[in-house]
């Protein structure tokens, strides 16, 4: 009885197969990044867009007035999340899920977002029928810094994908590329 000899792969062959297996890992592996930014931007337009409600709600609570967007009561500060935080299930929303550390100003949670001054400002907001155009006019923004606001003085945080979201006055959230940045604050 002959014994027949099991032939292996050749060093070549081995080569050939790591080589495809890494020029495939190089082409899917920014594929994969990219699919999980896109998740992480519309996570983050959900939590703009539960917040733009809450906003809403508390508009309709108080007379059609937007919430300040900070004040200071007893030398304790409070701004627009904390004014609308009995509005929303979770103060998870409050954090991007692409925004790795959110600052926490002076202590209160911790905020990936900032509003629109010109809308909610310090102990001053505007009503709702002063809203000229609602669906063009910025209510909160993504924003980079630890300050409550996010206009031209606060710069805003194009993190996803050469973006940023925005939620608007109508209650609408949406995605806007960095040359398409909002000029109706």
């Amino acid at each position: 009885m002959r014994h027949t000899r099991q032939r292996g792969f050749t060093l070549i062959e081995l080569l050939v197969v790591i080589a495809i297996i890494a020029i495939l890992a190089a082409i899917l592996f920014p594929v994969f990044a990219k699919a999980r930014e896109k998740a992480r931007t519309s996570s983050c337009q959900s939590n703009l867009k539960q917040q733009g409600i809450a906003v809403l709600q508390y508009v309709q609570d108080y007379d059609e007035v937007y919430p300040w967007g900070a004040a200071v009561y007893g030398g304790v500060y409070y701004y627009w999340w904390d004014m609308i935080q009995p509005y929303l299930k979770s103060a998870q929303v409050f954090a991007c899920p692409s925004h790795p550390n959110p600052p926490a100003p002076n202590g209160s949670l911790k905020v990936s977002y900032g509003s629109n001054h010109f809308v909610m400002d310090w102990y001053a907001s505007l009503t709702l029928s002063a809203i000229d155009n609602p669906s063009v006019r910025l209510l909160i923004g993504e924003q980079s810094g630890g300050d409550w606001t996010c206009n031209w003085m606060t710069p805003i945080s194009w993190r996803h994908l050469e973006g940023a979201n925005f939620a608007f006055c109508d209650g609408h959230v949406k995605w806007l590329k960095v040359i398409q940045s909002p000029t109706v604050w």
